[in-house]
């Protein structure tokens, strides 16, 4: 099990620096000088460079072969951290976290595609449930191993600490990764990476501006209207190219349709939204401290960690189908229940409210992040991977910026009341409601060489 344990380590750096920057922005504010407004673009630049780089996996996968551009990633990503650590001036760090993000895309797309060339379907379902604890790992641990290291060492540790995990598993991927049997010599898309990733880029940092409501608002429409053009000329143009970066064919598969885009986007709009708004209406309408807010939707994390054991049992008693239908109402109903939280309930209430919440929003994503790549052909993985993740944090992208602009709306322009929270948190759970009409759409067969329901029901 090396093998995966290799991808593993990939993944839960890739996750862990998207979130251990956060607690230790103070120290690098302080240590560089610089305001806290200017601090937000470590977090959004790393952001946007997964986003941008992402599309190039398949490609160079392709080009390069597998095992050397993901051992390669590593090595930027290593490379990279060593920068952020030795960063003298906020600029040099955005820099280096702009070249870190771009180490971190490509191992998040090559690795699954590893996986799933290297064993066979029935075998990935429970190898993915645990290489996901690894990315989940990661918003759990990261802004405590940030606040750590910067409080008792120095927040340049939290850079440094990557050095010798990504070296050690660059090691292990050139011994375990499988070689390439011959490249694959396509010409590399430029038009479609021009505009894919400055419509990306675009889009992200305009979702950012309006999540954090730091720009003017002609600012931030100018940037969201151009990302929706651009995006619109890049969707056009990946259908009809011959070689397109971003292969939107893929899409026309049903079960990756389902699972990412009619069903699987707007569930994550709706689900993704509860990170955002829940500890802003515990801290700025309850009147909590950080800790507390953090404490309180920590669990969430917890719940979802704990459910991944069971899933590979569950999604083969009962297949993708009759998980995914049952689910999706009881999840969207928790979401919608955000709104009857009271300042006045007993902590052990809110507690396991939000553990419930975070143990079926597992079942949902882990269901459709595996149903997802169940009937893509092995040479479809590497382009299949770049637009699985791109889809992904596109919309958790939407997610933060629609529900800032709705909260927004409600308000008035001034600052939400409780009640403005709870209108939103029903909205949000209305909205991950219709993916059930997708999901309705599913058969029992859809995923079964996955899940191995199929098996499960010939031997009953």
């Amino acid at each position: 099990m090396l093998l995966p344990a290799t991808v593993a380590c990939g993944v839960f750096m890739t996750s862990l620096d998207q979130n251990v920057v956060v607690t230790a922005l103070p120290g690098i504010g302080e240590s560089l000088d610089r305001p806290p407004s200017q601090l937000g673009l470590l977090i959004t630049v790393y952001v946007a460079s997964l986003i941008v780089t992402m599309p190039l996996g398949g490609w160079l996968a392709d080009r390069f072969g597998l095992r050397n551009v993901y051992c390669f990633a590593l090595l930027v990503f290593a490379s990279a951290s060593a920068l952020c650590g030795l960063s003298e001036n906020i600029w040099m760090l955005v820099g280096s976290r702009a070249l870190q993000g771009c180490g971190g895309a490509l191992m998040g797309t090559l690795g699954q595609v590893v996986i799933l060339s290297s064993f066979p379907r029935d075998r990935t379902l429970k190898i993915n449930m645990y290489i996901s604890l690894a990315g989940q790992s990661g918003p759990l641990v990261g802004p405590l191993v940030g606040g750590a290291l910067t409080t008792y060492v120095s927040w340049r540790w939290i850079f440094y600490i990557n050095i010798p995990i990504a070296l050690t598993a660059a090691l292990l991927a050139a011994s375990l990764f499988p070689t390439t049997t011959k490249p694959v010599r396509t010409p590399f898309d430029y038009p479609g990476f021009l505009l894919v990733g400055s419509g990306m880029g675009l889009l992200v940092f305009g979702m950012d501006s309006l999540a954090a409501k730091d720009a003017a608002g002609s600012l931030i429409g100018i940037e969201l209207g151009l990302a929706i053009v651009i995006l619109t000329v890049a969707a056009f143009y990946c259908l009809r190219a011959r070689n397109p970066l971003l292969d939107l064919n893929l899409l026309r598969i049903r079960t990756f349709r389902i699972s990412f885009l009619t069903g699987g986007g707007l569930d994550t709009i709706g689900l993704s939204s509860v990170v955002f708004l829940l500890p802003l209406m515990f801290q700025l309408g309850f009147g909590m401290s950080a800790v507390q807010a953090g404490s309180l939707t920590f669990v969430a994390a917890i719940g979802s960690l704990l459910m991944r054991f069971f899933m590979p049992r569950l999604l083969n008693r009962f297949g993708f189908r009759r998980v995914l239908v049952t689910n999706t109402p009881i999840v969207a109903l928790l979401v919608a229940g955000f709104a009857l939280m009271q300042e006045s309930l007993p902590a052990w209430i809110v507690l396991a409210y939000i553990f419930t919440f975070g143990v079926f929003r597992s079942v949902q994503w882990a269901s459709t992040g595996n149903l997802s790549y169940s009937d893509i052909a092995p040479e479809q993985l590497a382009r299949f991977s770049a637009l699985y993740y791109i889809l992904w944090q596109l919309a958790v992208a939407i997610s933060v910026g629609l529900a800032a602009a709705l909260l927004s709306l409600l308000a008035g322009g001034g600052k939400a009341s409780v009640n403005d929270y709870r209108i939103l948190f029903v909205i949000e759970g209305l909205i991950t409601l219709c993916a059930l009409s997708a999901y309705l759409r599913l058969t029992p067969q859809d995923g079964a060489h996955v899940s191995g329901h199929g098996a499960h029901m010939n031997t009953d």
